[in-house]
């Protein structure tokens, strides 16, 4: 039987992490969650079948509640979750099991992974030694969950708590109605040279670039961020809260990885 981990990220953390957490399962294939992937969802089934991806103001992506509610339910041997967070998951692995529930997809073990934060439009990315810090203990808890995966052990979605049910009762569904028009105050400055670098890292294909090679969004955005924290040029910017800011990118993941991803 196959064995797949479908991951979804803007910046590296999860794709990062899927690599890592795919080494427990040689001959294990990665597939990127993306607009065409979501045109035409596989049956999700074999001996063992991963999920992959960052934690949304404290629950999963819209993207990843598409593509499970989209996707065929077959036959599956050993399912794990994994959510990647900048410091506060809250109850996303909660409310990640009740929507894997619904589709009848039983996870047999999640994991939280602390990454650096890519949230350039809420913080200025950490550097130097915090970054590395942080580096440090994720890859602490990737090891640690390998080992949980090789073994094929339980691990069962847990609670963080009232405040946890708070955030991820209210806070997530307030982000998941604003993230319709997340890309209205995108745009790119002066500084843009038309590379198109933002176009093909784009997960949803929701940027194009138009007649004088300037990027537009097509409101149908994923909130990855990638656009901005990818750019070389740092032109690409969200009203006036990013332009002093440094940009994110895992140290582990190139732009090319990010880019056309099938």
């Amino acid at each position: 039987m196959t064995m797949t981990c479908y991951w979804f990220s803007g910046t590296g953390n999860s794709l990062h992490a899927a690599r890592r957490l795919a080494e427990a399962f040689p001959g294990m294939r990665l597939l990127a969650i993306t607009d065409r992937l979501l045109a035409n969802p596989p049956e999700l089934s074999g001996e063992v079948v991963g999920f992959v991806f960052p934690v949304y103001a404290y629950g999963p992506p819209p993207v990843i509640q598409r593509f499970i509610r989209a996707a065929a339910v077959g036959e599956i041997g050993y399912a794990f979750v994994a959510l990647t967070h900048g410091g506060g998951p809250a109850n996303a692995t909660v409310v990640t099991d009740r929507l894997f529930r619904e589709r009848g997809l039983d996870v047999s073990a999640f994991f939280t992974i602390r990454m650096p934060s890519n949230y350039v439009v809420g913080s200025n990315p950490v550097e130097g030694e915090k970054a590395a810090a942080i580096f440090a203990l994720g890859e602490g808890e990737l090891a640690a969950a390998q080992a949980v995966l090789a073994a094929r052990e339980k691990r069962p979605a847990t609670s963080a708590g009232v405040g946890a049910r708070f955030k991820s009762g209210v806070v997530f569904p307030l982000f998941q109605k604003g993230v319709k028009t997340y890309d209205r105050s995108f745009f790119a400055t002066d500084a843009c040279n038309g590379c198109g670098t933002c176009v093909a890292v784009c997960p949803a294909s929701n940027i194009t670039l138009d007649e004088t090679n300037r990027p537009v969004w097509g409101g149908r955005c994923e909130a990855c961020l990638g656009c901005i924290n990818l750019c070389p040029r740092q032109a690409v910017q969200t009203g006036s809260l990013t332009k002093s800011r440094r940009r994110y990118r895992h140290r582990d993941v190139s732009v090319k990885d990010l880019m056309n991803r099938a």
